[in-house]
């Protein structure tokens, strides 16, 4: 039975350099695409205030896109805002472990606790044999930097319902495209010039961090190598058409006695050449996080790894992640259970994956009369 006081509010992705937007229809089978919306800007170091200019007539844009219906939102802001880590807590017979996580909080905060608005968005509960020891993810920001970017919204004639976690979102968006699995899986989002790396089981939050690895650094060392000038969108071509694929490519032509044309041969080895030290860097990220998680949990075994965002700009990068880590992985495709709403306009289908952030932002539940 539908709960008709649920509304699929617009999920409101802010980056450092670009806004995703997206609204879901709920329909017997799930949901559909309402409107998806997609805007670049040029990044600004400063306050969240300093950034007010650049926004608002972004956001007002959204305001003004016939795709969305009403004006109530779900938001992500720039990571940039957020602090995070993992803790361990006890607590004691006369302490709620909500009390325990604001007292043992502040040890880890760069702000006075007064200032600060706190989430924990998972919890491990305690083993019976582990002394009641908690272990939590706590996500905190600025009171003021929530504030303003109420202020922000609000200018743009946008209503804030809440304020959401990336990873949670992401979660949210994995979990109705797959089925949980008890095993941790690994969730990688690949953005622009920062990248969500995470392992969480159902929506136990083992480990994530944000990593300076980004779509940006590949496209921008293929500008500089082959002469592009500025061109990111020939640079973009030659990642999906070219990417990892060097290898595959040799061999296939080995098989079939297949002689292909020498420019086309050197183009796959020099866009392979060009961002290997790149990949081999994520790599080595990937590594650190495992054994991470692996030192906190024993005989673990890793069921998958999902990748998202711009993962589908890199040829065969899926294949090579499966290779080098001895772990599935398979890309994350937003459209293969939700489809499009009737008048939803159609992008291309590739085009929808750097969405995945907004889209499981827009599935938060949010009720109101």
């Amino acid at each position: 039975m539908f709960n008709f006081n649920f509304k699929c509010p617009i999920g409101i992705d802010i980056g450092i350099q670009h806004i995703h937007a997206a609204q879901l229809k709920q329909i017997r089978q799930g949901f559909a695409v309402q409107g998806l919306m997609h805007q670049e800007f040029a990044g600004e170091a400063g306050s969240v205030s300093d950034k007010s200019d650049t926004l608002v007539p972004l956001l007002k844009n959204i305001v003004k896109n016939k795709q969305f219906v009403g004006k109530r939102v779900v938001l992500h802001i720039p990571h940039q805002n957020i602090v995070s880590f993992p803790m361990r807590f006890q607590v004691g017979k006369s302490e709620t472990p909500e009390e325990v996580i604001l007292r043992e909080s502040k040890e880890y905060l760069p702000f006075p606790m007064e200032e600060a608005v706190i989430d924990y968005p998972s919890i491990v509960s305690p083993l019976s044999d582990s002394g009641n020891w908690h272990k939590v993810t706590i996500i905190a920001v600025r009171r003021d930097d929530i504030k303003q970017y109420l202020l922000i919204l609000k200018k743009a004639g946008l209503i804030v319902e809440a304020v959401d976690f990336d990873l949670s979102s992401l979660i949210r968006l994995h979990n109705y495209l797959y089925k949980p699995t008890h095993n941790p899986i690994l969730l990688f989002h690949i953005g622009y010039t920062q990248s969500l790396l995470s392992i969480v089981t159902g929506e136990c939050i083992l480990a994530y961090r944000y990593i300076p690895w980004g779509i940006e650094i590949l496209v921008r060392k293929l500008l500089a190598n082959l002469g592009l000038a500025n061109n990111k969108n020939k640079a973009e071509i030659l990642l999906r058409k070219y990417g990892l694929a060097h290898k595959n490519h040799q061999n296939r032509n080995k098989s079939a006695n297949f002689t292909e044309d020498i420019e086309t041969t050197n183009m796959f080895r020099a866009v392979y050449q060009i961002i290997m030290p790149f990949i081999e860097a994520l790599i080595h990220e990937f590594h650190k996080i495992i054994a991470y998680v692996k030192s906190e949990k024993q005989n673990v075994v890793f069921e998958s790894i999902y990748i998202s965002g711009q993962a589908n700009l890199i040829r065969h990068l899926d294949q090579y992640l499966e290779n080098q880590l001895n772990i599935p992985t398979k890309p994350i495709d937003p459209m293969d259970k939700i489809i499009f709403s009737d008048g939803a306009m159609w992008p291309d289908i590739s085009e929808c994956a750097p969405f995945a952030l907004a889209l499981g932002l827009a599935m938060k539940k949010v009720s109101w009369l």
